[in-house]
């Protein structure tokens, strides 16, 4: 039994018609049973923990997807752990001890895909996604012996045809009574009954048409979740054996869509609990079909014993704060294992130590859970044993007494705001800590005195009973937040970790904090904010919780860096001794090339993803939304701006700025405009016959050279725009590369044609042809021609005559996927998207290579004997140019998204964290 909502809506349950209750959840571990003992005041005895009592690794995943089978099985006598070497491990459910392992049948080549115990047999089903039939397999729990073996068909993918009902949930499930297979995703619903013991059918039948659904198995029976025809739903509990009908309930929901299964989901125990979901709405059933809620009931007295085995893990509430303008989160930190009380329908939940969205169930017996984690670095199943004690104050979320937990908004102050502007205030937040009078917030916004200041959000995200269980909860945070977010390396120490988070409605930075049992998070849409408060938050937590104890700050890395609010995709330009750089949030800024320190910035007011240019003193700079604009380069100053819908990078010389624009986004049509570096006039346009989808950047010089995608080279006169000559190239279809060194003017043709064309005449001096496709830009240097297909061949040919003078073949898995080179020494270097190669340049032969790893690379780029190159994992390696030895490497903490630009002793790149990096050629 497993439950881990993919949808974040499907995980915020315990809800009342549309409306969701984090009351419930507060109500987490109440009065059971009463000890009496001689002079000491009666206190309840109550669950107040979920402790760890043994783990083992599990590196099989959570399940093969598309039939929902589960990897892990568990049951009062054992659980069961399915390996990548397609072997099963029994363990002891209480000690952990490993029993036996059942091999990998030698009969099968396909891996395991699910694996169940019901009574005393184990189901173990193997194949592979793409195949319609399965291998099900019976074994004795005991001995590990075959009981049977047989092939079972399972329709392979969801059907899109409109008004067709659809089964989405697990195809196999087992139970005491019998296995059911659903063979078939859509109607009709086939649906067959196998023997536990046998393998054998006992039943047969097909579902009745119009219906959506969803099922899930208890011990002894299967749970059927319809959303049927006239926006009827029914709950349905159905003999495994027979596949009769036992009891059936209607459910109502007012705030689910009528029609659409997507907002229908079941969960089910071994001991016959349900879970029922209809859109908001959610419904809790004893085994035999009683309704005991459908949300919060009232606080009553209880006995421990009447708690079910948890149902499902998840978050205990959703801490979205609209005030804030950040994407909500859930929160608290901790994943939850909640039960329903059998007498009264009531829920509760106690807190685990890993983060909750990297925690499935697996399955529950008495006293003890067993969950799977998927921590990045450490997957593994972990056992909970039920602690009960002595409680003498409300638990704050099954934690530590309400009273430890600190009141969110009392842990910064104003003064600590100050450092970003005087008059901030605080406004406390949703998550009032219950049990405390007046309630504490566990949630604040500090609010700036103007409209156009940053919001700092902060929220306490869990306080623990014990130094150590903070600890072992926010390492296990961090390696999810490494894993699925670029961070920041160059602030990172013990227990301070920062983050971004690029999500579609936008770009924001945060900080997770430990100190001592508690751990924070800080978060605002601008990382800049949030870069110079951690600090002052993570002082305040020391003076409270460990006085005399200083922060321990990061490790020193020579260079600088800049925080930016949004994604660096375009190169920083560095000239004069000054950087000017862009971010996605449509800032342009300008660093000290030395110190990184702020000389000024400017907002544009729309994205910029497009590469901007310095020249005479002005720098040019182009958004997404339609502005073009000049900034003065010794104070940011505006020199003039245009409304113009610029789609490529810019290219500037001799006073002029050249772009290609369209009138409309969605127009296929553009056209070269020239404009007045100094005024922004427009000097001239040209628009190219057809459409151009994929404009590159203008080649300039006297005459301007512009490719088109429809095979044809255009000349046209610097000084009005008139056309001069024209080349066809190729077939005329595709986008045309070219580039200019000299007077003369390469072009090379989608179909592989190559071109050498007299810049001032389109005379032809010479053409060849390379095989297979091209989707790259030439590359001149050293009097060679280099070119790479889309097989990842790069052709180096004499620029003088076009012989082909060698050609190399690149071992990536993806050829064409990009390619980018470097010449310097005698040597090329190349990468395609895993190596780098330097190769011989009179030759082709291999010297050396080096890996990077999968993915795109920036780079490379030779200066100075040194080979510079960045990988999309966000490192940024310095190699011997002629051994390819690493003399440095650096971890940006985000994919390097610019290629590297060297100059005056730096290195300069731009990283999907958001932060410009200097870093010192001599050593990272």
């Amino acid at each position: 039994m497993r439950d881990r909502a993919e949808d974040p809506k499907e995980q915020r349950v315990l809800i009342v018609h549309g409306r969701r209750s984090v009351a419930v959840l507060f109500a987490v571990v109440l009065v059971a049973c009463s000890t009496v003992v001689t002079d000491i005041p009666r206190l309840p005895l109550v669950p107040v923990e979920w402790r760890a009592a043994w783990s083992v690794p599990a590196d099989a995943g959570t399940g093969e997807s598309l039939f929902e089978t589960p990897r892990y099985a568990v049951s009062d006598h054992a659980v069961a752990v399915a390996t990548r070497q397609d072997t099963v491990r029994i363990h002891d459910p209480r000690t952990g001890e490993l029993r036996r392992t059942i091999p990998a049948d030698p009969a099968l080549t396909v891996p395991i895909t699910g694996v169940w115990i019901a009574a005393d047999t184990l189901v173990v089903s193997r194949g592979t996604p793409d195949i319609v039939d399965h291998a099900l397999s019976g074994h004795d729990l005991t001995t590990g012996a075959v009981l049977w073996r047989r092939t079972i068909a399972v329709s392979i993918a969801h059907p899109r045809t409109e008004g067709i009902g659809v089964y989405r949930g697990p195809r196999i499930m087992v139970t005491e009574r019998g296995i059911v297979v659903l063979e078939r995703s859509a109607e009709p619903f086939d649906i067959r009954a196998l023997d536990l013991r046998t393998g054998a059918t006992t039943a047969r039948m097909t579902y009745p048409r119009g219906c959506h659904l969803r099922g899930a198995a208890t011990a002894r029976s299967v749970a059927l979740l319809s959303s049927c025809a006239g926006d009827e739903r029914r709950l349905t509990s159905m003999d495994p054996r027979t596949l009769w009908h036992g009891w059936t309930r209607p459910l109502s929901s007012f705030s689910s869509p009528p029609g659409g299964d997507a907002a229908i989901r079941v969960t089910a125990n071994a001991e016959g609990y349900v879970h029922a979901s209809v859109g908001n709405d959610d419904f809790f059933y004893g085994a035999d079909g009683r309704l005991l809620s459908t949300g919060p009931e009232a606080v009553g007295g209880m006995n421990p014993s009447s708690w079910s085995p948890p149902l499902f893990a998840g978050s205990y509430s959703v801490a979205a704060d609209p005030g804030g303008g950040l994407p909500g989160n859930e929160w608290p930190l901790p994943a939850y294992l909640f039960s329903v009380d059998s007498g009264t329908g009531q829920l509760g939940g106690l807190p685990l130590d890993v983060p909750y969205h990297h925690v499935s169930l697996v399955g529950a017996i008495r006293g003890m859970a067993f969950v799977h984690s998927d921590v990045p670095g450490d997957g593994r199943i972990i056992a909970y044993k039920l602690i009960y004690g002595l409680s003498r104050e409300p638990a704050r979320f099954g934690g530590v007494p309400a009273s430890a937990w600190p009141d969110a908004c009392a842990l910064l102050t104003g003064h600590d705001l100050s450092v970003l502007a005087d008059g901030y205030r605080a406004v406390p937040g949703s998550g009032d800590v219950a049990g405390t009078a007046p309630p504490k917030p566990a949630k604040c916004d500090w609010i700036p005195p103007t409209d156009d200041g940053a919001v700092i959000s902060l929220s306490v995200e869990w306080v623990s009973s014990s130094n150590a269980g903070a600890r072992k909860l926010f390492t296990a945070e961090v390696g999810a937040i490494k894993e699925a977010n670029a961070f920041d390396p160059t602030t990172e120490s013990p227990g301070f970790l920062s983050y971004t988070v690029a999500e579609t409605n936008g770009f924001y930075g945060a900080t997770i904090i430990n100190v001592g049992p508690v751990i924070v998070r800080l978060s605002s849409l601008s990382r800049q904010a949030v870069r110079r408060i951690s600090p002052s938050l993570q002082g305040n937590l020391l003076a409270r919780y460990q006085p005399g104890v200083r922060a321990p700050g990061p490790a020193r890395e020579s260079g600088w860096n800049h925080p930016t609010d949004a994604v660096v995709y375009a190169e920083p330009v560095v000239v004069d001794g000054v950087v000017y750089a862009t971010s996605r949030d449509g800032t342009v800024s300008a660093l000290d090339a030395v110190t990184g320190a702020m000389r000024w910035r400017f907002q544009t007011g729309g994205p910029l993803l497009l590469d901007h240019v310095v020249m005479d003193g002005t720098v040019f700079a182009a958004n997404t939304s339609g502005r073009l604009v000049a900034l003065d380069t010794a104070t940011g100053r505006m020199r003039w701006s245009r409304k113009l819908d610029v789609i490529s990078d810019l290219v500037a010389a001799a006073g002029r700025l050249y772009v290609w624009t369209r009138k409309s986004p969605l127009s296929m049509n553009a056209e070269v405009v020239a404009l007045n570096g100094a005024s922004g006039e427009r000097l001239w346009s040209f628009q190219p016959e057809g459409y151009v989808v994929n404009p590159g950047p203008v080649l300039v010089g006297d005459v301007v050279h512009v490719g088109s995608d429809h095979g044809m080279v255009y000349a046209l006169d610097a000084d009005s725009g008139a056309q001069k000559w024209r080349f066809r190239v190729g077939g005329g279809r595709g986008h045309t590369h070219l580039v200019r060194a000299g007077r003369v003017v390469y072009v090379a043709s989608p179909d592989g044609e190559v071109h050498a064309l007299e810049g001032s005449s389109g005379k032809v001096r010479w053409s060849s042809r390379i095989d297979g496709l091209v989707d790259f830009r030439p590359v001149v240097a050293g009097g060679v021609v280099y070119l790479d297909n889309k097989d990842g061949t790069i052709y180096a040919l004499d620029a003088g005559s076009g012989t082909r003078l060698w050609s190399f073949q690149t071992e990536g898995d993806r050829p064409g996927f990009q390619w980018d080179i470097a010449v310097a020494q005698g040597l090329v270097y190349a990468c395609d998207d895993s190596r780098l190669y330097a190769l011989d340049a009179a030759t082709g032969a291999a010297r050396w290579s080096f890996p990077l790893g999968k993915g795109l690379t920036s780079g490379p780029v030779a200066e100075g004997g040194t080979i510079y190159v960045g990988h999309n994992g966000g490192t940024l390696h310095a190699l011997d140019a002629a051994t390819g030895t690493v003399r440095w490497s650096f971890q940006t903490g985000g994919t390097i998204e610019t290629r590297p630009v060297v100059t005056g002793g730096f290195v300069y790149v731009g990283s999907a964290n958001g932060n410009v990096y200097a870093l010192p050629t001599a050593g990272g």
